[in-house]
C-alpha cells in the first residue's frame, strides 16, 4: 500500500518550489498586525477576509512564537470572520507541534463559523482541513463524511486549487481504505486540472505530488508527462540550477526496488517516444540506481549511453551534467574505473563549458546594456542639442510673447483691482448695514429688556400693594362685617350677610389670585421647580389632565433669569388656554450642561405657525422675544387639527 502523503511532510518541498519565508520581530509583527486590525471596521466582506489572511502570513512569519502570536490575535478581535479565517493557520501550527487533538477542536469551530458566515470556500477548505486531520488519526469514516460534504461544494465552486486539494484528499483516503486504483483516478483528475494552470509553485506542487505517485503504480504514460513537465517548469522557474539539485531528483532515488524495473524501463520506453527527455534521462538514472542497488551496475551502463546520446543531440548541458555524474558512479560501482575517471573528465568540462557559456552570457548582457548605454548616451546629446537649437530659435518668439502677456496681465490685473475694490466697497457697505440691523437688533433687545424688568418691577409692586393695602382692606371689611353681622339679627334674615360674605371672599381670592400671578410666593419660596408645580396644580383645577417632567433642575439660578423662564411658561400656557381648545397638557423642564430645555405640547387644536407669526400675534411675538432675551432657541411643531409641540433651550450660565 502507498504512503501517505501529507500537507506537512510536502511543506519543505513547497518550500522549496517557490513558497518564501521571512522571519520578522515578535514586536513588529504585533505592532503590524495591530495597525491592520485598526483599518477593518469599514471594509467589505472580501477586503476584511483578505486581512486576516495578511494576518495568518505576518505571524507565520515567527515560527516560534507563532502560537503566542495567534493566541494575542485572537484576544485582540473576537469576530466571527476573524477567527474564522485565523483559525485555519493556528490549527496548522498546532498540528505542527504535535496538538493534533487541540487543532482539530480548532478547525471544528473554524467549520462551524464558515457555515454560520455562509461563506462555501471557507467552509470547503474546512471541511477538507478536518477530514484530513482524520486521516493522521487513522478515522476514515468521519474523514469520508466531511469530503463527501465538501465534493458538491467543491466541484461547483470551478476553483482549481479547492478542487486539487479535495482530489487529494479523497485519493488519500482510498488509499488508506487500500484501494490504490480509486486513489489513481482520483490524481488523474488532479493531473487535468495541471494542463493549463501554468509555471506556478502551487502546480509545480501538484505536480510533484502526480509524479510521487505515478512512480509507484503501473502508469508509465503519466509518470513520463508530470515527470517531463515538473521538469520543465523547473528549469524554467531556476534556469541555472543542476538538473541534479530538482526536487525530482528525491523522488526516483526512493524507487529502486527491483520490482520497479519493468514499471521503469516502461516509462522509458514512452518518454523516448514522446521525445520526453526529462522524463526520459530521470527514469533512466532510477533504473540506473536500480540494478546498483542489486549489485548488477554493469546492466545500467547500456540504458546510461543511450540516455547521453540522445540528450547530446538535443543539447540539454543541465541534464547531460548529471547523466556523466551518474555515468561515473555507474562505472566505479562496476570496477570500470578508467570509463568513471572520463565520464568525471567529462562532467568537469561540460560545468566548465556552462560555467563558461553563463559567464559568456553575462558578458554579452553587459555588452548589449553598455552598448545600449552609448547609444541612449548620444541620442540624449543630439536631442540635448536639438533642444539647445530650438531654444535659441524660440528666445525672440517666448519674449514677444512674454511682453503681450505682461500688457494682457497688466490689463487684468488693473480691471480686476477695480472690480476688486467695487467688491470691497460693496462688502463694506453691505457689513455697516449688518452692523446698524444689529445694533438696532440689540437696542430692539436692550429696550425689551427694561421694559420686561420694569414690567417685573411694577408686578412686585402692584402685587405687594394688592397684598399688602387692597387684600388687608378687604380683611378688615370682613371683620367689621362681620362684627356688625353678630349685632344686627335682621340682615340674616334678610339673607343679606350671605351674599356680601361672598362677595368679599371672592374679592379676596381674585386679589390673592392676581398677586400670586404677579409675583408667584411658590417661586421665592421653592424656587423655578416649586412655581411650575403650582402651575400644574392650577391646570388640573381648571379640568386640564397635566403631565409635569422636572429632572436635574438647577438649585441655583440667577433670579431675573428664573422669573422670565417662569414667564415664558405662563405666556405659553395663557396661550393654550385661549386659542389651543386643548384637554392635556406635557410640560417638561430638563437641566443639562449648564442649559434648561423646555418642551410644552398640548393636544389642541394645533395653527398654521408662519400665518401666526406674520400676523403679528402679541402671543407669539411675547414668547419670541423672551426667548430671544434669554440667549435661547425655539422650535415651533405644530399643524391644524395636531396639537403644538414648542421646545426651547435657555443656556442658565
Amino acid at each position: 500500500m502507498l504512503a501517505n502523503i501529507s500537507i506537512r511532510f510536502l511543506f519543505p518541498i513547497a518550500v522549496f518550489l517557490g513558497i518564501p519565508q521571512l522571519v520578522l520581530a515578535q514586536k513588529d509583527i504585533k505592532k503590524r498586525l495591530d495597525s491592520t486590525l485598526q483599518t477593518l471596521s469599514d471594509k467589505p466582506y472580501e477586503e476584511k477576509k483578505e486581512a486576516y489572511h495578511f494576518i495568518n502570513s505576518l505571524i507565520l512569519k515567527d515560527h516560534s512564537g507563532a502560537e503566542a502570536l495567534f493566541e494575542y490575535a485572537l484576544s485582540k478581535d473576537s469576530t466571527d470572520l476573524g477567527r474564522m479565517v485565523l483559525y485555519t493557520r493556528f490549527s496548522q501550527k498546532l498540528s505542527q507541534k504535535g496538538l493534533t487533538d487541540q487543532a482539530l477542536q480548532i478547525k471544528l469551530l473554524g467549520l462551524e463559523l464558515a457555515e454560520k458566515l455562509q461563506d462555501q470556500r471557507a467552509t470547503i477548505e474546512y471541511h477538507i482541513s478536518v477530514a484530513n486531520a482524520y486521516l493522521f488519526q487513522n478515522l476514515p469514516d468521519k474523514a469520508l463524511f466531511h469530503l463527501n460534504a465538501a465534493q458538491p461544494m467543491a466541484e461547483k465552486a470551478e476553483n482549481r486549487d479547492l478542487l486539487w486539494n479535495f482530489y487529494y484528499h479523497k485519493g488519500l483516503l482510498q488509499n488508506m481504505l487500500g484501494d490504490v486504483e480509486g486513489q489513481t483516478a482520483y490524481y488523474r483528475k488532479m493531473g487535468l486540472l495541471t494542463e493549463d494552470a501554468g509555471n506556478t509553485p502551487s502546480n509545480r506542487f501538484v505536480l510533484y505530488i502526480l509524479v510521487d505517485h505515478f512512480s509507484q503504480v503501473d502508469a508509465p504514460l503519466e509518470l513520463a508527462k508530470y515527470t517531463e513537465r515538473l521538469a520543465a517548469y523547473y528549469e524554467e522557474a531556476h534556469p541555472n540550477t543542476p538538473a541534479g539539485h530538482m526536487p525530482i531528483k528525491s523522488i526516483f532515488e526512493k524507487r529502486t526496488d527491483p520490482s520497479n524495473i519493468p514499471r521503469l524501463k516502461e516509462a522509458i520506453t514512452i518518454s523516448d517516444s514522446l521525445n520526453s527527455i526529462n522524463s526520459f534521462a530521470f527514469n533512466t538514472m532510477a533504473l540506473a540506481d536500480t540494478y546498483a542497488k542489486m549489485g548488477q551496475p554493469e546492466l545500467a551502463i547500456p540504458f546510461l549511453e543511450g540516455a547521453i546520446q540522445k540528450v547530446t543531440r538535443v543539447k540539454k548541458p543541465q541534464v547531460l551534467v548529471y547523466l556523466y555524474t551518474k555515468m561515473a558512479e555507474i562505472n566505479v560501482a562496476a570496477s570500470n574505473f578508467k570509463d568513471a575517471y572520463t565520464y568525471k573528465i567529462l562532467e568537469a568540462s561540460l560545468r566548465d563549458s556552462i560555467s563558461s557559456q553563463r559567464m559568456q552570457r553575462n558578458i554579452a548582457e553587459l555588452e548589449v546594456k553598455y552598448d545600449t548605454e552609448i547609444k541612449e548616451r548620444k541620442i540624449a546629446e543630439q536631442n540635448l542639442q536639438i533642444e539647445k537649437d530650438s531654444k535659441q530659435k524660440t528666445q525672440i518668439l517666448i519674449g514677444l510673447i512674454a511682453l503681450g502677456i505682461l500688457l494682457l496681465v497688466s490689463f487684468l490685473f488693473f480691471s480686476k483691482r477695480l472690480k476688486y475694490q467695487k467688491t470691497i466697497a460693496h462688502q463694506k457697505e453691505t457689513l455697516q448695514t449688518q452692523r446698524i440691523t444689529e445694533l438696532q437688533q440689540k437696542n430692539k433687545l436692550l429696550a425689551l429688556s427694561s421694559m420686561i424688568e420694569g414690567q417685573e418691577a411694577e408686578r412686585l409692586r402692584i402685587a405687594k400693594d394688592l397684598h399688602d393695602s387692597l387684600g388687608g382692606l378687604l380683611s378688615t371689611v370682613k371683620a367689621h362685617f362681620s362684627t356688625v353681622q353678630r349685632e344686627i339679627e335682621q340682615l340674616e334674615q334678610l339673607n343679606l350677610t350671605g351674599k356680601t360674605n361672598a362677595l368679599i371672599d371672592e374679592a379676596c381670592l381674585e386679589v390673592r389670585r392676581i398677586s400670586h400671578n404677579m409675583m408667584p410666593h411658590a417661586l421665592s419660596l421653592s424656587g423655578l421647580k416649586g412655581a411650575v408645580e403650582d402651575i400644574g396644580e392650577q391646570l388640573h383645577e381648571q379640568g386640564y389632565e397635566v403631565t409635569l417632567e422636572l429632572n436635574k433642575l438647577p438649585e441655583k439660578m440667577d433670579p431675573t433669569r428664573e422669573i422670565m423662564i417662569y414667564r415664558l411658561l405662563q405666556e405659553i400656557i395663557s396661550n393654550i388656554r385661549k386659542h389651543a381648545e386643548a384637554k392635556s397638557i406635557l410640560i417638561q423642564i430638563i437641566g443639562y450642561n449648564g442649559n434648561v430645555n423646555i418642551i410644552v405640547e398640548d393636544d389642541g387644536k394645533g395653527f398654521e405657525q408662519q400665518r401666526a407669526t406674520e400676523r403679528g400675534g402679541l402671543g407669539l411675538k411675547s414668547i419670541n422675544s423672551r426667548v430671544q432675551y434669554l440667549d435661547g432657541t425655539i422650535d415651533w411643531d405644530t399643524q391644524p387639527g395636531r396639537g403644538t409641540s414648542i421646545t426651547i433651550n435657555i443656556p442658565i450660565v
